[in-house]
């Protein structure tokens, strides 16, 4: 090779690898601006319920709450909307962990549709909505599926159909040929822009306008779509801003080759037990978690006894020699762990102890 042919060479080898290390620096950089806006988005949407739940629980403290029984709904709808957001979070993990996995279990498919619903109707019904369901006539009364996501998935794209439609109505339309199911969520509501279509299966995305005042995480469509595509099917969207919008998902649902056998009743309500009295034994460093747990125990006739740390566990079961103990984890500057082998040392194998 010539000498100037050897250095054009090198100048273009030198560029190329300019360009990729610039291309890696923009990847980089893109990255990290979505990361700040998610951790950001987040930090949001955990702020504005706990400001609530703090401020009405500062009011009651005080006694300045004129109506105790609206600020408990406030707190809760507060804990509920945070409980959402990390349900949604832990999913998200899952699903870029690779960690979620999917059961496959037989279903009453027509049951499975009237169920899904009668969930959603009030809440359709509470903003004047008519909420449909079309479906044929003959339908396999079984399918193979896991039933928890399969739901997870139809109840996120129900609940946003309605959210955000004013007026009208919501249809969920369901068709089965070839074990190939397709479920059509539609309605008459704001319907999304052509340049938002991409952009609302991201995580904490909202749409402009109208929707982004309207209460949600951001999270249920990022995680309908993962959902969808783990259990092999797709999920398309079709909407016109002002009149409404369609999605979509077609999904392999199997069905049995035989009836499943009948599963066991449900259990009712639990009011008490039988037998002679019990005791458990509370371990936590956490006061309002010894209070819940023994306010759901003590009114089923159990006798409780509660401890904060190690030395007063020990003492207070080698006191009431407890038939259950339920131990934290983590005691402040004990370990449960350490705890529950000393339990066991001093009480042998009788003395039943779950880890929390």
């Amino acid at each position: 090779m010539m000498p100037g042919r050897i250095s054009n060479w090198l100048r273009g080898e030198g560029e190329a690898s300019l360009d990729q290390l610039r291309a890696a620096r923009d990847a980089a950089e893109a990255a990290n601006e979505a990361k700040t806006r998610f951790l950001a988005n987040v930090a949001h949407e955990i702020r504005s319920p706990l400001n609530a739940i703090y401020g009405y629980a500062q009011l009651i403290e005080r006694g300045e709450g004129r109506d105790a029984l609206a600020a408990a709904r406030v707190i809760r709808r507060s804990a509920e909307h945070l409980a959402h957001l990390v349900e949604g979070l832990l999913d998200i993990a899952q699903v870029e962990g690779g960690a979620m996995t999917l059961t496959r279990e037989a279903i009453r498919f027509p049951e499975f549709l009237d169920q899904l619903v009668a969930m959603l109707d009030l809440q359709a019904q509470a903003k004047g909505l008519a909420l449909v369901l079309e479906r044929p006539e003959r339908l396999p009364e079984f399918v193979h599926a896991d039933p928890e996501r399969l739901r997870q998935v139809l109840i996120n794209l129900l609940a946003n159909a309605i959210k955000f439609t004013d007026a009208g109505s919501v249809t969920l339309k369901v068709d089965y040929r070839n074990e190939l199911a397709t479920f059509t969520v539609i309605d008459t509501g704001i319907g999304i822009a052509p340049e938002d279509a991409e952009r609302i299966f991201a995580p904490f995305e909202r749409v402009g306008g109208p929707a982004a005042e309207r209460p949600g995480v951001g999270l249920g469509l990022a995680i309908t779509q993962a959902l969808v595509h783990i259990m092999g099917g797709e999920i398309r969207l079709d909407s016109t801003p002002g009149q409404g919008s369609r999605f979509t998902v077609r999904l392999m649902l199997s069905q049995p080759l035989s009836p499943p056998s009948e599963p066991a009743p449900e259990a009712g309500a639990v009011t008490g037990y039988v037998g002679r009295e019990r005791w458990v034994l509370l371990v936590d460093d956490d006061a309002e978690h010894l209070a819940v747990v023994r306010g759901l125990l003590e009114p089923l006739g159990f006798q409780v006894s509660t401890a904060s740390d190690a030395d007063t566990a020990l003492a207070l079961a080698a006191q009431s020699q407890p038939d259950l103990v339920l131990c934290d984890v983590a005691l402040g500057d004990d370990n449960g762990w350490e705890v529950a082998a000393q339990l066991r040392r001093r009480h042998g194998a009788a003395l039943r102890i779950v880890m929390l």
